[in-house]
């Protein structure tokens, strides 16, 4: 059968919970199996509904479609309403939209968009509606913004318990103030990393509070699913300069020890006046490869091509869309293109508007090199540091840790340089 394939079990626990309306559109015969299983095998959450009213569903509704199940909500938009519009009055960085279904067919010209996008900026946004796993991609991001809005907002006592133990390990909670902005102010943030390598198996578990242990399974399924994502993303690119198609997938597969991490981010609202707003975290590009992020509320800001840090003429907004991921490039696949692709600064701002006066939650899925990954460039030419060639992914990423602790945030951005035909 086609849908326990597609259907992840919280996907699967999202349609017990609607109305049968939303079903009438869909093969009946499919989802009553589907449907008494899962009432059989989770009594708490039977559906609102009779299961035999759903057999008595006439065949011309039967007939509506004759597709695949794709989960019709369009979760993300849920979380747009009730909150201050983003202004129409601040710079806007221009980016690219990939549809996610069209990446997935192979058309010739969204891989091409998706490669210009990488050269150009680093940055795209990426169109989860109309594809069967984008779609129960928001549904996830749905239900992990009301997880993390919990996480973020449990009480000091518990958070303290959790303080990640830099340099030695990135996960778990990091408070507001512990590092700083341009300024030398402290920042405005938190964020809990929950690192890749527990949730796969690779590690054991890291020390994580009850709300986290009882939404792990929610937290795998977004991995994976964020992981297909980033794979097919990868391939395009491979392929699109002319590389085997796993070239970029092989060097981070999920099941290899890397300090890949879930983060949740909260970013505190600004209730001081106009000439006090600060920056919430300091420039910097990530070292990564790809990180995809889900947020509402506007602050994120990206360096224009060309331009400096501190000139704050140079800043774009980056302008969140309901049923779309953020997608930036990091600084591994900078290196391991010769710097081509792009890694490219940017920074969390305060929110533009009256967005300000709310709370920014933000739900990340940054993906690393597996630890024995090869640094060397795979693309002809010169690497971006040639020095690095010969290290491994950890010791890169210990060496570009150990140069941020001494020197501060990169300066400018990375790559972007021109494909030798």
């Amino acid at each position: 059968m086609l849908v326990p394939l597609i259907l992840s079990t919280p996907a699967l626990l999202f349609l017990c919970r609607e109305n049968i309306t939303t079903f009438t559109r869909y093969k009946s015969r499919v989802l009553l199996p589907i449907l008494t299983e899962i009432t059989e095998t989770f009594p708490g959450s039977a559906p609102p509904f009779d299961v035999k009213r759903l057999q008595t569903v006439s065949s011309q509704q039967q007939r509506i479609v004759q597709a695949p199940l794709i989960i019709t909500t369009m979760a993300s938009e849920k979380l747009f309403r009730d909150l201050p519009t983003f202004p129409d009055d601040v710079p806007v960085m221009p980016m690219s939209t990939i549809s996610l279904a069209n990446l997935r067919s192979g058309d010739i010209d969204t891989a091409q968009r998706v490669l210009d996008a990488c050269q150009e900026l680093g940055f795209f946004l990426l169109d989860l509606r109309g594809d069967q796993l984008g779609e129960i991609m928001m549904d996830e991001v749905d239900q992990l913004f009301d997880v993390g809005k919990n996480m973020m907002n449990m009480s000091d006592d518990i958070k303290q318990q959790y303080l990640h133990d830099i340099p030695r390990s990135f996960l778990g909670f990091k408070p507001r103030g512990s590092a700083k902005t341009e300024t030398g102010g402290p920042d405005r943030f938190e964020w809990f990393n929950i690192g890749q390598d527990a949730l796969m198996g690779n590690t054991p578990l890291q020390p994580l509070p009850d709300l986290v242990r009882g939404n792990l399974s929610l937290l795998k399924s977004f991995l994976n699913h964020g992981q297909d994502i980033v794979a097919m993303i990868s391939s395009t690119l491979a392929s699109q300069l002319s590389l085997p198609p796993d070239s970029f997938t092989s060097m981070q597969p999920p099941d290899k020890p890397s300090g890949t991490v879930i983060r949740v981010i909260k970013a505190f609202a600004f209730t001081e006046p106009e000439d006090d707003l600060q920056t919430s975290m300091i420039h910097h590009t990530d070292f990564g490869t790809i990180t995809l992020l889900a947020n509402v509320l506007g602050g994120l800001q990206v360096l224009a091509p060309g331009g400096s840090p501190s000139d704050e003429s140079a800043w774009r907004w980056v302008r969140p869309q309901p049923g779309c991921l953020i997608v930036n490039l990091g600084d591994a696949m900078v290196q391991w293109t010769s710097g081509i692709l792009r890694s490219n600064v940017h920074r969390i701002r305060y929110a533009p508007g009256q967005q300000r006066y709310v709370n920014r939650y933000s739900l990340a899925l940054l993906v690393r090199p597996e630890r024995n990954a090869s640094m060397r460039s795979m693309v002809g030419g010169e690497a971006e540091d040639t020095e690095d060639s010969n290290l491994t992914a950890w010791e890169w990423e210990v060496k570009k840790l150990m140069a941020l602790s001494r020197e501060g945030p990169a300066a400018q951005s990375k790559g972007g340089k021109a494909l030798a035909v």
